[in-house]
């Protein structure tokens, strides 16, 4: 992780700058303690509150990327998923604030609990595929991996629309990508040395990634974030259940505010593992991170040191 710069001082004699220093430990203290009880804190309003902060604080990391010239193989792909991270985070905002329908010229007040499940599982997925082909080491390159995912995805699409013709212009451009993206997985030394049976399954890929999910989520360290995905899954995949979880929203709201701050609650530990992980795997020294107030580093870490507790 990227250490937050000292700041300079003039030494005028042997006892300032222990002052300093000192003063500068109790003042991280402070901030450690804050951030934990802010945490402990699960009440809606709260939650909302910290993931505001994390969004913004990973949407000024992501610019970092841009205005320091941060280059290197697939970093369209990485943007791409980075700006869904921060999208869903905030539709999640706002799902979660609430809305209302019109009945007979009445405001009845509603809150989306499969919707906002549903983005919840959304951004797991997106969080694990980022790590995965971003942020884990592990036996593959981090540019096969890309090309494997992009691989399956375009012809996993292309399954999909068999009934339009080849020269329809969507799917016209999806086959000239996927040809695209094939040519530069054939350039790799990695793809080149492989046995047939790997090249097979590098370019017919069964799998979106080429390690199992229960080995993607061990890697990643974030507890039982495997566990809530099962459990948003769930919900969003059976009818019955979603109508169930509407109607028993509208008799309790407080059901609702507890159930939002727990998927809050998740999606910013998910937003502070990215942001440790992007400073420290990318060349963004000076960057915001450096520039963030204590107190923010603080929550960061905290949410993560839960994580790996959890």
């Amino acid at each position: 992780m990227v250490l937050v710069s000292f700041i300079n001082f003039k030494q005028t004699n042997a006892t300032k700058p222990y002052t300093y220093t000192l003063a500068n430990i109790m003042s991280e203290q402070e901030d450690k303690l804050k951030a934990l009880f802010s945490i402990n804190d699960t009440s809606f309003i709260n939650q909302r509150e910290i993931l505001e902060d994390l969004n913004t604080f990973l949407a000024d990391c992501t610019q970092d990327l841009h205005e320091f010239g941060i280059e290197f193989e697939n970093a369209g792909l990485f943007e791409k998923l980075l700006f869904q991270i921060l999208y869903h985070n905030s539709s999640l905002l706002n799902l979660t604030n609430g809305s209302s329908i019109k009945v007979r010229d009445k405001k009845i007040d509603v809150s989306d609990m499969t919707a906002v499940y549903s983005l919840a599982r959304l951004q797991i997925e997106t969080f694990v595929n980022l790590c995965y082909i971003f942020f884990l080491d592990i036996d593959y390159s981090k540019n096969l991996r890309a090309y494997v995912y992009k691989i399956h995805g375009l012809r996993k699409q292309l399954f999909l629309t068999q009934k339009h013709t080849k020269d329809f212009t969507p799917i016209l451009k999806m086959r000239n990508e996927l040809a695209q993206e094939l040519k530069n997985i054939r350039k790799l030394e990695e793809f080149k040395v492989a046995t047939f049976a790997k090249r097979e399954k590098f370019i017919n890929p069964k799998y979106a990634r080429l390690i199992t999910p229960n080995e993607v989520y061990e890697l990643i360290q974030i507890g039982d974030l495997s566990r809530s995905h099962s459990l948003y899954s769930n919900h969003i995949h059976s009818e019955y259940i979603s109508i169930r979880q509407l109607n028993s929203a509208l008799k309790k709201s407080n059901e609702s505010e507890r159930s939002f701050s727990t998927v809050l609650l998740t999606c910013s530990r998910i937003t502070s593992l990215i942001i440790k992980n992007l400073n420290s795997q990318y060349d963004l020294k000076e960057g915001s991170f450096s520039k963030a107030p204590s107190l923010l580093i603080k929550l960061v870490e905290s949410l993560n040191e839960l994580s790996a507790k959890l």
